[in-house]
């Protein structure tokens, strides 16, 4: 029987913070070697796994949510 998932594991959390830090998934995507929808859908398993919203998207912007804040700053 497979595992479930942690969230919290080294790979989903860089990634979060790397998007938290450059404000953008091109140039997290770009710092982890990795492509913008791969780590966008990175990201969106994260949020799933913990169950809220932990970026704002829009097409020329990333902000962090509350409660993404509250994440970064632990």
């Amino acid at each position: 029987m497979p595992r479930p998932m942690n969230p919290f594991n080294l790979p989903s959390l860089s990634a979060f913070v790397e998007v938290a830090r450059h404000r953008s998934f091109t140039r997290a995507a770009a710092t982890l070697g990795v492509s913008p929808t791969a780590l966008s859908k990175s990201l969106q398993r994260l949020e799933n796994a913990v169950g809220v919203r932990l970026l704002n998207r829009t097409t020329k912007a990333v902000q962090l949510t509350a409660e993404g804040a509250l994440l970064l700053d632990r």
